[in-house]
């Protein structure tokens, strides 16, 4: 039986949105990690945030508040070495 994991990415343009939103979120004791961005997302380098689905939304909220600018929103399902990617921005 292959292990299925579920979980958000939220992407940036900057590095250094990358590393304020991981600080202000983990100042709020929520389950994230900042990973490269999948090739899936793009090409070029580039950090994200890797998101329990339950923080998802609180997430979201607070980096709107902080005035964050988000580039991408993503649900990842992974089964074995499959990928799936589904774009949630809007």
């Amino acid at each position: 039986m292959k292990k299925t994991e579920e979980f958000n990415l939220i992407s940036f343009e900057s590095t250094h949105m990358a590393i304020k939103s991981e600080k202000l979120l983990k100042e709020e004791s929520l389950d994230i990690r900042i990973i490269p961005v999948p090739r899936e997302i793009t090409s070029s380098c580039g950090l994200s945030l890797r998101i329990n689905p339950t923080d998802y939304e609180k997430s979201r909220v607070i980096l709107v508040e902080n005035k964050i600018e988000i580039s991408g929103c993503y649900l990842v399902k992974k089964t074995g070495l499959k990928k799936e990617i589904l774009d949630i921005t809007n």
